[in-house]
This record gives structure tokens, sequence and C-alpha cells, in this order.
């Protein structure tokens, strides 16, 4: 797996979840290139991160070549989806806000997902969230889920180590918390 996709809109913590997923990689001796792609996202407007793991990359994946898409939010990955190809894996939060201008709905999105992409996963990191007090930690609630059915091959013990090296002493206390439930509840 070396060239991921994340996709979502401004204030679901898409620039940090990316770099949680570098530090994750560096920690294991990876050289790891990043780059982001923010328009409005103080008004909701889309974030797109993309990581490339490897010697002689750039930082921009290239269409089609995404091993993995992440999406926070539903329209959002269906926005990127020129970057993946029919054997890319494709993680989708159960979330979706209706772009402003469109018609689309939350079940074309899925249709058009399960038609195309065998490797489809759908979590509901936005409820589980919630359900754990952390509404504001989508994104590691994602990146935990994403860990433990093994579709990033990192393990508990490594996402604490990389979100303590990222995020500050009080905020690495509330996402500890939040990954241990996330490990022993589902």
């Amino acid at each position: 797996m070396n060239d991921i996709i994340i996709a979502g809109i401004g204030g679901q913590g898409n620039i940090l979840l990316s770099r949680v997923v570098c530090q994750l990689f560096m920690n294991r001796g990876f050289d790891v290139k990043s780059a982001e792609n923010i328009g409005m996202s103080q008004r909701g407007g889309s974030v797109v991160s993309y990581i490339r793991v490897g010697d002689d990359v750039g930082p921009i994946v290239p269409d089609g070549k995404a091993d993995i898409l992440i999406g926070l939010e539903m329209s959002e990955a269906a926005r990127n989806v020129n970057k993946v190809n029919k054997d890319s894996v494709i993680v989708l939060n159960n979330r979706f806000v209706r772009p402003k201008n469109s018609d689309l709905k939350k079940q074309q999105i899925l249709k058009f997902f399960e038609e195309n992409f065998s490797k489809l996963n759908v979590i509901n990191a936005h409820d589980i969230a919630f359900e754990l007090n952390m509404p504001k930690a989508e994104n590691i609630t994602m990146l935990a889920l994403i860990c433990k059915e093994g579709i990033l091959p990192f393990s508990k013990e490594e996402i604490l180590r990389a979100l303590e090296q990222v995020l500050t002493p009080k905020m690495y206390e509330m996402n500890k918390i939040l990954v241990e439930k996330i490990y022993e509840r589902y």
C-alpha cells in the first residue's frame, strides 16, 4: 500500500488524519511524501490529502494509482474517484453531506461504489464517535477502525505512539481514550 487519498470536507480533521498516517509510516522507517488540496475548507468545502510511501515519488497521487481511498464524507470520496482503480480499497465513512447545487443522494453514491469497487468498506465512524462522546474525532475513529480491520497495517500501540508524536498532550490523552475504547468495543 503506497498511495493513499483522504477525502473529506472542512472541519473533519482530514489534515490531522493525514499527518498521523504519515507519522505511522515514518515510524516504520518509510520515506513519506504528502500534500493537501484545500478549497474553502473553512466553509465546509473540499479537503483532499495525498500520501505517498516510497522512494522517488512525488507528493501527488497520479490518477488511477491510489491503493486506498479514505472517504471521511461520501460525496467528497466520489469526487476523487478518478484517483482510484478497480483494485483500490475504498473506505467510506457512512456520512453524507449533500453538496450545494446538487441533487446527489447518499444511496446513489453508495450504489455507485458498491457496483464499481469490490474492496468497499463502509464504516459508521460518525455515529461511533458520537457514541464515545468524541464527536469531533471522526478522523481518529476512522483510523482506529481501519487499522483494527487490517486495512492499514498498524497496531493499536503504533497508533497511540503516532498520536503522541503529532498531538498536543491534552489532545493525545483524549484520543488515547478513544482509541482504547474502539479496540475494546468495536
